[in-house]
């Protein structure tokens, strides 16, 4: 078989990739090793934040995405969750208070939707929060999706534009005529296609690398704790202060102090915590997330992972320390050193869109960008801190990756 387009990967990028491509009248072929949404997509709290995200490429992407969201509820023939209640950072002492008075007022400058509010607000925002919390930046700018039912909502899009979505399909290389991309080997057999488009989040850079194409994706383990459903209570997605240190947005301002938002068990245990909160439609509770960064991709919990996140948790929202834990799970967060994702035609006829570190709010608007590509238009968005050929560390070192 041949098809114009080939997508390896059924995350939010490859699903939005075929559904934006086969609407443009494309034939479409989607392969996913294992099943749609098993990697990132599958597994992260669903956080679509705006709140932090660095000016310029990413700030425009994650707008663009988070504005894309009630367009695809009304054109995707079945439905998905997207709850738009906003967003915001806690904070605890008046060490913390003062950098986000000024983070506040870089991102108001950066044009972001911002204001800071007090510990009373937060509490009436997120009631099972601690007693003594100080107040908060709130953005209503930010919002939440079930990523999953994102992920299936799109490739029921793609099929019913006659995109060929196929799970269980292993890709094992990328096929080439000289130097042009023609298609793939599959443990099913060879596939043709015109193009290629490689959506393999943090499993790309091993398939890439075995055709001379180096793009070093990293995968950063974050694992969750899901509380069994329980009332609506918690609208807004929600970090703690501990999360701040992971932007370099906080980490530039000139009263950034990172004794203030480092806890002593993080350096004990050898984990930082990405604190954070999200209650998702059916009353389901999410909390996390401890990051690490495995050797290679692991996305098994740890009985050390969860144990730091539950003392972490049960410290700062006391009011769940009763609620009744339904399951854990970790997933692998691609990312680049840069925090921005790879996108670009890397050899003729083969393209990447891979390193999304913030995939729920850029992944859907990169499918309509590649779509846009494919057929010869002008991007609707500069994707020149994108390159595939810009210089990049490697991700292979062990330490934090800043976003």
């Amino acid at each position: 078989m041949s098809c114009d387009l080939l997508v390896v990967g059924g995350g939010i990028v490859g699903t939005s990739v075929a559904y934006f491509a086969a609407r443009e009248g494309l034939s479409v072929t989607l392969l996913e090793k294992r099943e749609l949404a098993f990697g990132a997509s599958g597994r992260n709290p669903g956080f679509v934040w705006l709140h932090c995200r660095n000016p310029g490429f990413a700030l425009e992407i994650s707008r663009a995405g988070r504005a894309l969201y009630p367009q695809l509820l009304e054109d995707l023939p079945e439905p998905f969750e997207f709850r738009a209640e906003g967003g915001m950072i806690y904070f605890t002492t008046p060490e913390q208070g003062a950098v986000f008075e000024e983070f506040v007022a870089a991102r108001r400058a950066d044009g972001v939707e911002m204001e800071l509010i007090d510990g009373a607000a937060v509490r009436a925002l997120a009631p099972p929060i601690r007693p003594d919390v100080l107040g908060a930046s709130f953005s209503p700018e930010d919002a939440q999706i079930n990523t999953p039912t994102v992920v299936r909502a799109l490739g029921i899009g793609a099929r019913a534009e006659g995109a060929d979505i196929r799970e269980g399909v292993e890709v094992t290389a990328l096929r080439f005529d000289g130097d042009r991309v023609v298609g793939v080997a599959t443990d099913h057999g060879d596939v043709d296609a015109d193009r290629v488009v490689v959506c393999a989040g943090a499993w790309s850079s091993a398939l890439l690398a075995d055709c001379g194409v180096e793009i070093p994706v990293g995968a950063e383990r974050l694992q969750v704790i899901a509380l069994e459903p329980q009332p609506l209570q918690i609208g807004p997605v929600v970090y703690g202060a501990l999360a701040a240190k992971q932007y370099t947005l906080f980490r530039h301002l000139p009263s950034w102090d990172p004794a203030a938002f480092t806890r002593e068990y993080e350096s004990e245990e050898g984990f930082e915590m990405l604190q954070l909160v999200a209650q998702r439609a059916n009353g389901e509770i999410l909390l996390g997330c401890p990051m690490d960064y495995p050797p290679s991709i692991d996305m098994r919990p740890t009985l050390h992972g969860i144990g730091v996140a539950i003392q972490s948790m049960v410290e700062d929202f006391p009011g769940l320390r009763d609620a009744a834990v339904s399951r854990v799970w970790a997933g692998a967060l691609p990312y680049t050193t840069d925090m921005a994702p790879v996108i670009d035609e890397v050899r003729p006829g083969l393209l990447v869109a891979a390193g999304h570190v913030f995939g729920n709010a850029a992944g859907p608007m990169t499918g309509k960008i590649i779509a846009q590509m494919i057929q010869g238009r002008e991007p609707e968005i500069d994707l020149s801190e994108c390159r595939h050929d810009r210089v990049l560390q490697r991700t292979d070192t062990g330490l934090p990756a800043r976003w």
